[in-house]
């Protein structure tokens, strides 16, 4: 039964993140609640000297359908313009930016509520239409008055999204966003970033006697680790479980996901249980998301760097070196690596696969390097990113990765930038730099 309530918490963990980047659940929400303000406001009837008689509707029956109809094919009108501005900003910050940024766009709960407004309100007056003209001398006055007020709500909805519109495609918001999210993510602390992280040793080529692979059921990304539920069966099974993949990282059905080996060897593993268990613990999906995974964070400001490059635009690419290096400053206040997870008694029951400090910082300088090889500009932003990292770190297995990295960037400044004195200026910065993390 336990194992039943852990898979049903994990197919609804799945649906919960499916239905969070979804664009229509908020829309489709406001078309009930206006069918239901609808049917309430029909049922109320207003005397005229009433204090909200002066703003209700003064017409008959006849202009009132017609006032619904107008205001119903004036909002679908106003639908589509909204719709098809969509379309053109997504596709600008797409070929601009990075494809990576579509899952952003759709989750954006202000363009989600705007199109949420327009269909309730083209709901709310088309439904109208079937409860007034009914009684020839009588209607719902106070109905067809909001009707009309919706009109302006939703040409206020409108002005509203064109200004969110315009400053959401801007390369300010969007690296702020991304920054922003990330950075969540990691005060978070998910496995692999904060507590005891970096205390495990990385998976060795010899394992412990009776070790046994943990194959996925499903090809994907891993999206969410989830040490307790690990822990649970492993206590329970008085075995080790040791994760192979990092959040982020792709698998294909049958390869091996997790290694398990017995605490005692009277005690073998049931495999066949811990590969469910596994599919509870480890959450494997279509697409990359931003709940535990901090790369794809780094990733997708990599992306930016990398396209404006391609357009020539190096000043959004030296924008988002200094995005990069907020976040790796952040990163660096955490440990970081294979976590190991005990139980009650003290030993070690789950070890989760987790990115060092190296592998992050790689991932933030070296396809920008590569691409960007033969620009100063750029060049100079990645040196000035290491030296102010370099400076803050107190580990020295941190401070000799990032020594490494300036020194691979100033070979690359002498290998790829044809002008010398823009290799002596970057060559000068590198030496700064390696002084300056030295001290």
């Amino acid at each position: 039964m336990n194992r039943q309530r852990l898979a049903r918490q994990a197919q609804w963990d799945q649906r919960r993140e499916r239905l969070g980047g979804a664009l229509w659940v908020l829309p489709a929400s406001m078309v009930v609640v206006a069918l239901i303000a609808g049917s309430v406001l029909s049922r109320i009837r207003v005397h005229p000297d009433s204090l909200l008689g002066p703003v209700l509707f003064k017409g008959d029956h006849d202009e009132a359908r017609r006032l619904l109809l107008t205001v119903a094919t004036s909002i679908v009108g106003i639908l589509a313009l909204v719709i098809g501005l969509s379309m053109v900003a997504i596709q600008m910050a797409t070929n601009r930016y990075s494809p990576r940024l579509l899952r952003n766009f759709l989750r954006d709960r202000p363009v989600q509520f705007v199109l949420g407004v327009f269909v309730g309100a083209f709901t709310y007056n088309a439904a109208g239409l079937y409860t007034v003209g009914i009684e020839q001398n009588e209607y719902p006055r106070l109905a067809v008055t909001a009707g009309l007020a919706s009109l302006f709500v939703s040409i206020g909805a409108l002005i509203f999204y064109l200004d969110h519109m315009v400053h959401s495609i801007q390369i300010d918001t969007v690296l702020a966003r991304i920054g922003t999210t990330t950075a969540k993510t990691i005060a978070l602390e998910p496995p692999g970033i904060g507590g005891s992280a970096g205390d495990a040793a990385d998976l060795a080529d010899d394992l412990p006697p009776g070790a046994a692979p943990l194959r996925a059921r499903h090809s994907g990304y891993v999206q969410i680790i989830r040490p307790n539920r690990l822990l649970a069966i492993a206590v329970e099974q008085n075995v080790t479980i040791r994760t192979v993949l990092p959040v982020g990282a792709h698998t294909v059905a049958g390869a091996v996901l997790a290694w398990v080996w017995p605490n005692s060897l009277e005690n073998l593993p049931h495999v066949d249980s811990l590969e469910a268990a596994l599919e509870d613990g480890v959450q494997i999906g279509f697409e990359r998301t931003m709940r535990q995974d901090v790369a794809v964070g780094l990733e997708q400001i990599v992306d930016i760097a990398l396209l404006s490059m391609h357009n020539f635009d190096f000043h959004t690419s030296v924008q988002s070196t200094n995005e990069l290096a907020i976040l790796l400053n952040k990163l660096n206040t955490k440990a970081l690596g294979p976590e190991a997870f005990s139980c009650r008694d003290g030993i070690e029951r789950v070890v989760v696969t987790g990115r060092r400090f190296e592998d992050f910082v790689e991932i933030a300088v070296g396809q920008i390097r590569r691409r960007g090889a033969n620009e100063p500009v750029v060049l100079s932003a990645l040196l000035g990113m290491l030296r102010d990292l370099g400076s803050m770190v107190a580990s020295e297995d941190r401070r000799a990765c990032i020594a490494a990295q300036i020194a691979t960037l100033a070979e690359t400044a002498t290998r790829s930038i044809p002008d010398a004195a823009d290799v002596a200026r970057v060559q000068t910065e590198a030496q700064t730099a390696l002084r300056q993390i030295a001290c």
